[in-house]
């Protein structure tokens, strides 16, 4: 596994930021479930799956020279919370 993390390809970027999110999502949904609550009005909460994608593109700019990682990266996050902004508003 962590042979496949240490390429430049942009599948490396694809799974390592859109895994990140949905493993992300799914841990909040189970809690909001668990706790009884709906995601109806709780929608802003799920902002928190930028954060592991966030901390992801900072080691991958600061400690590699992979640069198809680092934009594909870059563009999975721009396109999720541009999707995340229409479903919010």
């Amino acid at each position: 596994m962590k042979k496949f993390f240490n390429q430049d390809k942009i599948t490396v970027g694809l799974v390592a930021g859109l895994g990140s999110e949905l493993i992300v999502a799914l841990l909040l949904w189970i809690g909001l479930m668990l706790a009884g609550l709906t995601i109806n009005g709780h929608e802003r909460w799920f902002g928190v799956i930028f954060i592991p994608v966030l901390l992801i593109l900072r080691y991958y700019i600061k400690k590699t020279t992979f640069n198809m990682v680092v934009k594909t990266l870059m563009v999975v996050m721009f396109v999720t919370f541009v999707g995340f902004l229409f479903v919010i508003y």
